[in-house]
Order: C-alpha cells, then sequence, then structure tokens
C-alpha cells in the first residue's frame, strides 16, 4: 500500500517537514481520498476510518504491517484469502504501522506482522508473526465462535 511516507516523504524531506506536521496537514485532504477496497479488505487511509471499525459491531481482522516487513508480505495474501474465504463473517482492514504509528502504538504493537481481532469496541483476539492458511483459518474459527 502506499501511504504518506511512499507518497508524499520525499517532499517533506526536501522542505524538512516533520512526518506528524505532515500528516496533520494531510488530514483533510486524506479524508477526500476514496479507501482502496479488496471486497471485504480495505487499507486504512484516515484515522477516523479505524475509529469506525473499531466501533463497529462487525469482527474485523486489523493487520499491523509495514512495506518492507518481510513476513508481512508473506501473511498478507494468505490472510486476504482466509478473509475472502469469510466474507460474510469478517472484514479485513490493513494498517501500515509507518503511516499511523500512534495507532499501532496504542494497541501495544511490539511486532510486525501483529493480527488483532476486534469487536465491538475491544480486541477479542491477536497473533505476532506470519502464519499458514490453516493455522489463520483455526484462529479465525475460534475467535467468531466457530
Amino acid at each position: 500500500s502506499s501511504g504518506i511516507n511512499a507518497e508524499y516523504g520525499h517532499y517533506f524531506k526536501q522542505i524538512n517537514l516533520s512526518m506528524s506536521l505532515a500528516r496533520a496537514l494531510l488530514r483533510p485532504i486524506q479524508r477526500c481520498i476514496a479507501l482502496r477496497s479488496y471486497g471485504t479488505v480495505s487499507t486504512l487511509a484516515t484515522e477516523e476510518q479505524f475509529d469506525e471499525v473499531f466501533q463497529g459491531s462487525t469482527p474485523t481482522l486489523v493487520d499491523f504491517y509495514a512495506d518492507w516487513c518481510g513476513p508481512c508480505k508473506q501473511l498478507s495474501p494468505i490472510l486476504k484469502k482466509v478473509v475472502d474465504d469469510h466474507a460474510k463473517e469478517v472484514n479485513l482492514l490493513m494498517v501500515n504501522v509507518d503511516d499511523f504509528g500512534d495507532i499501532a502504538h496504542e494497541f501495544d504493537v511490539m511486532s510486525i506482522p501483529c493480527v488483532k481481532m476486534v469487536q465491538d469496541g475491544r480486541v477479542v483476539g491477536g497473533f505476532v508473526g506470519s502464519k499458514p492458511e490453516e493455522k489463520l483459518v483455526e484462529f479465525l474459527n475460534q475467535n467468531l465462535g466457530q
């Protein structure tokens, strides 16, 4: 996914603008950017969007990742496939920790990839590291009560 760092970082470095100030300046613009979506899979575009997902009643897997992270690149397609297979039960939100470090810190993400299952305003499960498809299905079924 291309976040603030990937899309605008080189401009900010040229004018010596901190990323936190850059995010504050771009927040109104980001609200206007359409969310890239893959059915039930989406990439976080704004902090407000995260708040909506976190407070929603639909179970959502939140994948904390970074573009430079090898294990994240391994997990991502498997996670998307498993969520697509369970499309009527769960959503997936991809959160780039380089763009949304405050959210990652708020959820005690110390290592990536880190996946948290959220529902009704609370974390109901999670894991760290890449997993094979069978283990992801097992994790999902356990946390969906199946």
